[in-house]
């Protein structure tokens, strides 16, 4: 199938499209690896790209997960290749040996890898990085292709593999991963859709015969009854709206989360019913998981949460939607955010 239109579409930064080629045509083995936490973007770019790699000729293309694929997303494509590194720590270590490329995908740097990392920086493959956070740690790639404007790592997969290869590397497994990650990471065309480009991209991959409807659903309607009242909860009793700062923040224990009989990965998505109040401009996550406190930030116009997450735990992400992790208590984490915010005062 041919698309007319030519690629990029509304992007600033210059590509070395050549070199990218040159990387794939050259491989025999890829390994393809997103963050931590996956979401649809990290896992629809992993598994769209895992087709394209494989529709290219390379001999082996191995995606992995630091912590494997959301129940949730596990109807993707692709996703059955995906090793694991915490069920199958020694695969993953032997095929990073044995990868002549690694593809890391939806990430600025190796340290968003978990127990991947040592082994990734170790490796002498050639390294090719396509992300969309600002940031990228260019010194451990030999090829980035970096764009903080484009709405997801899909979006960004989609024009820059049309743009090295043409149409023909595509079909119906990389459209639906790649469609699924874009709405995804937009909220279904709700935010990080600024641009025609993301449109554009959404419209071409329908061409490849994927359902849209049946992705949405696949996408949103995905909540047990144990879930749902969870996030019942969470909004009743752990949010606490600042109006004079237009910030709401919400706060759970470990002990919330066992006791609500959920997954972390169920929490996906609960930052979102936050930004759902009229008056709130900021909206924050904050979560006790695994030893460890991690936050989850939304703005809407006035925050730019991608600085937040930066100045207050060396987090990050985009201006309006950003995350971080912290090594200190809940408590001591949530008194960091109050007082960065200046939440210590009257609500």
């Amino acid at each position: 199938m041919q698309i007319e239109r030519k690629y990029p579409v509304g992007f600033d930064s210059e590509w070395d499209v050549e070199a990218v080629r040159a990387l794939v045509r050259r491989a025999r083995h890829a390994v393809l690896v997103a963050h931590t936490n996956a979401d649809g973007d990290a896992v629809g770019s992993l598994t769209g790209m895992t087709a394209l790699l494989t529709a290219a000729g390379l001999s082996e293309a191995t995606p992995l997960l630091p912590d494997g694929v959301p129940e949730e997303l596990a109807w993707l494509p692709n996703t059955d290749r995906i090793v694991s590194a915490k069920d199958s720590p020694d695969r993953c270590r032997e095929a990073i040996a044995d990868a002549d490329l690694i593809v890391g995908l939806d990430i600025s740097s190796f340290g968003r890898t978990g127990m991947l990392e040592p082994w990734l920086r170790a490796s002498q493959a050639k390294k090719l990085l396509v992300d969309h956070h600002e940031c990228p740690d260019r010194e451990a790639f030999d090829t980035v292709v970096s764009e903080p404007d484009a709405s997801s790592t899909c979006e960004l997969v989609y024009w820059l593999m049309r743009a090295a290869f043409g149409d023909g590397l595509f079909g119906k497994e990389a459209a639906e991963s790649l469609f699924t990650g874009i709405c995804t990471d937009t909220g279904t065309f709700s935010y990080s859709n600024d641009r025609p480009s993301v449109y554009l991209a959404a419209a071409d991959l329908l061409h490849f015969g994927i359902d849209p409807m049946h992705i949405n659903r696949c996408i949103k309607n995905v909540f047990t009854e144990a879930r749902l009242r969870f996030f019942g909860f969470a909004v009743a009793h752990r949010l606490t709206v600042y109006e004079r700062q237009r910030v709401a923040l919400m706060v759970l224990s470990a002990d919330d989360i066992s006791q609500g009989g959920v997954q972390s990965s169920e929490l996906t998505g609960l930052i979102n019913e936050v930004m759902r109040l009229r008056d709130v401009d900021c909206g924050i996550l904050v979560r006790e998981e695994e030893g460890k406190v991690r936050l989850s930030l939304r703005s809407k116009e006035l925050y730019d949460v991608n600085q937040l997450a930066r100045e207050m735990f060396d987090g990050g992400g985009h201006k309006r939607a950003a995350g971080a992790t912290s090594l200190r208590t809940l408590d001591e984490t949530v008194e960091i955010v109050k007082k960065k915010l200046g939440l210590t005062g009257n609500q």
